[in-house]
C-alpha cells in the first residue's frame, strides 16, 4: 500500500523535528568505535559517495545521533500508514561507504513499540555503493510519535565501526497540544496570574 501525500508530509516534517531535537538532547553519542592497528600499517580506502538511485526520491533519511562512525547512511520508509495495536512493515535500506567483511544490523523499540519481527539483519561482502534493503516489522500500543533504534556495525579484519540512527514513526492521531482555559473569578472576568512571591517576612526584632 502507497502511504498518502499527507502523511509523506508529515513524516518528512517529523524527521526534521526529531532531527532537532536529538541534537539539543544529546550529550556524548552512544556509539563505539574499536579498532585494532594493522600490522602491516595499511591505510583504508577513503569512503565513497553512494551512488543515485530513483528509489531514493520515496525514501527518508534516518535521524543520526551520536559520533559519526561506520561509513553507512540509512534511508527508511514506512510502507503503510501506521495504526494502534496493528503491526506494520518499516523499509530499511543502508548504503555503505566503504568496504567490510559484514554489515550487522540490530534494529530495538522503545517502551509502547514493539519489535515484533526482523530485529536483526546481516550482510557479507559489502562494497562502497551497494544497497542492502531489510523489513523490520514493530506494533505500537497507543497513538503517538515513537522512535525506532537501529544499530549498524560495519566489521573488517582490522576494525570494528558503530554508527546508530534513529527512525521516528508517527502512530495514529496525535492530538495537537492545547492551551489551557483560562481561570474565572466568581464574576465571570478572567484572572489575570500573578508572579509567585514568597510568604511571611522576617519577625522584626522588638526595641529593648
Amino acid at each position: 500500500m502507497q502511504q498518502t501525500s499527507a502523511y509523506r508530509r508529515l513524516r518528512t516534517s517529523v524527521s526534521i523535528l526529531g532531527l532537532v531535537a536529538l541534537l539539543a538532547g544529546c550529550g556524548k553519542g552512544d556509539e563505539e568505535s574499536v579498532a585494532t592497528t594493522p600490522a602491516t600499517g595499511a591505510t583504508p580506502p577513503p569512503a565513497a559517495a553512494p551512488a543515485e538511485n530513483p528509489e531514493d526520491k520515496r525514501l527518508a533519511n534516518a535521524v543520526m545521533t551520536g559520533k559519526t562512525a561506520a561509513a553507512v547512511d540509512l534511508k527508511y520508509d514506512v510502507l503503510v500508514k501506521p495504526a494502534v495495536a496493528q503491526p506494520f512493515e518499516i523499509e530499511l535500506t543502508l548504503l555503505p561507504r566503504a568496504a567490510a567483511d559484514v554489515l550487522e544490523v540490530e534494529i530495538t523499540g522503545i517502551p509502547g513499540l514493539t519489535v515484533a519481527g526482523g530485529g536483526t539483519a546481516r550482510f557479507e561482502g559489502v562494497a562502497p555503493g551497494d544497497r542492502h534493503v531489510h523489513r523490520v516489522v514493530v506494533a505500537a500500543d497507543g497513538p503517538g510519535l515513537y522512535y525506532v533504534g537501529v544499530t549498524a556495525r560495519m566489521a573488517t579484519k582490522v576494525q570494528t565501526d558503530v554508527r546508530t540512527f534513529s527512525v521516528p514513526v508517527v502512530v495514529g492521531a496525535v492530538p495537537a497540544a492545547e492551551k489551557p482555559a483560562p481561570v474565572q473569578d466568581a464574576t465571570g472576568q478572567a484572572v489575570q496570574p500573578m508572579p509567585a512571591a514568597e510568604s511571611g517576612t522576617p519577625a522584626e526584632p522588638k526595641p529593648q
